[in-house]
């Protein structure tokens, strides 16, 4: 009877262990918390990593977070960063982790971290990990244009032109802290929005697409022009022949690059040094090879600015997608002395806002459309 006991006892005590590994093994409070951070979409190395540091509840409140799912599955995770990773916008990078961590530990905040994360590329962002602390690093790389690279150069131009912040990253970007044709990039695809400039070069074989020639009577000399910009001139021409009385003509549309080279040539011959560069752009520099900028020649009279014609069309370019390129006040930024006839198409929405916010269009290229 007693060995019955003591059977039945030992049984019961090995039913007991056995259910609570099982209960160890299964773990139903622990398998629900699992189910609710899977269905959060998380990563099952990092909900296995959420439950080890239990963090569960508070990551639950955050719902799901690309970094923080990142983090989790990496050996660099530091449970002490946790409030701050669940700020930071995630890049992929390679060793993200790392890289938080690294500015965390600089000393840098949220704010910082999603600037200099957003503003970089790979090459930029190594280099910048080495750099010491800089101090109101955001107050450069706020911006959407912002580009980490030029950090030094933000810093050092800010400071010797004392510009506020934000135009210090915009005169950089377009490269107003280098002399004019230092630096520069070269252009190789042909579209609307194309920047030609003191900075921005074309090769001397570059044709630009969809060439038309000017008819006759809207031009001086046999004259070429993009053919969507040709369309939206002629139709100017004419609307302004309906309110002036006079037809707009092109004196110079399309300039190749051995045009323009003789162009440059005979200034600097003729004129100088000093007059070429104020007023000609170097062979590859220049929006004729474009075939997208025009110099107008009013049909009344030789001085364009004086004319009837000219007045209609500082008030009108814009609606046909024009804009006038080298404004006096826009000299320090264009290196070209004011030309009242040389106009420029980029489409009827760049050029309402370039008219209505009255900015040069190295300034809207920058703002807008630079391709980090």
């Amino acid at each position: 009877m007693k060995k019955n006991k003591l059977k039945k006892r030992n049984i019961i005590i090995l039913i007991i262990i056995l259910l609570v590994i099982l209960v160890e093994i299964i773990n139903p409070i622990k398998l629900y918390n699992k189910y609710l951070l899977s269905n959060l979409n998380y990563d099952e190395i990092s909900v296995e990593n959420i439950l080890a540091n239990g963090l569960k509840d508070e990551v639950l409140k955050i719902g799901y977070n690309k970094t923080l799912d990142n983090v989790f599955k990496s050996s660099d995770f530091k449970s002490k960063n946790f409030s701050m990773y669940s700020q930071i916008d995630y890049y992929d990078f390679n060793n993200f982790t790392l890289i938080i961590n690294t500015l965390i530990d600089k000393g840098y905040n949220v704010e910082d971290i999603n600037n200099i994360l957003k503003s970089a590329d790979a090459d930029s962002l190594n280099t910048f990990l080495d750099k010491e602390y800089i101090e109101n690093v955001s107050n450069y790389l706020k911006y959407d244009f912002s580009i980490l690279k030029n950090i030094d150069r933000y810093f050092n131009y800010q400071k010797e032109n004392n510009v506020d912040y934000e135009l210090a990253v915009i005169y950089v970007n377009i490269g107003l802290d280098n002399n004019f044709y230092e630096q520069t990039n070269i252009v190789t695809d042909f579209s609307l929005n194309m920047l030609v400039n003191r900075y921005n070069k074309l090769n001397s074989d570059f044709i630009p697409d969809n060439l038309e020639t000017v008819p006759s009577e809207y031009s001086v000399g046999s004259q070429k022009l993009n053919a969507e910009a040709l369309q939206a001139f002629l139709q100017m021409s004419k609307d302004c022949k309906n309110a002036t009385g006079y037809k707009l003509l092109v004196r110079s549309g399309y300039r190749d690059y051995q045009s323009q080279e003789k162009t440059y040539n005979s200034y600097l011959q003729a004129y100088g040094k000093t007059y070429a560069e104020n007023y000609v752009a170097h062979p590859g520099y220049s929006e004729h090879q474009t075939g997208l900028a025009i110099d107008i020649k009013a049909e009344s009279k030789d001085v364009f600015s004086s004319s009837k014609e000219s007045k209609w069309v500082y008030l009108n370019a814009y609606k046909y997608g024009f804009i006038l390129r080298y404004k006096e006040e826009y000299e320090k930024i264009t290196g070209t002395k004011y030309e009242s006839w040389h106009f420029r198409y980029v489409g009827n929405d760049i050029a309402n806002y370039v008219y209505e916010n009255n900015m040069p269009y190295e300034e809207y290229y920058i703002r807008f459309l630079n391709n980090k």
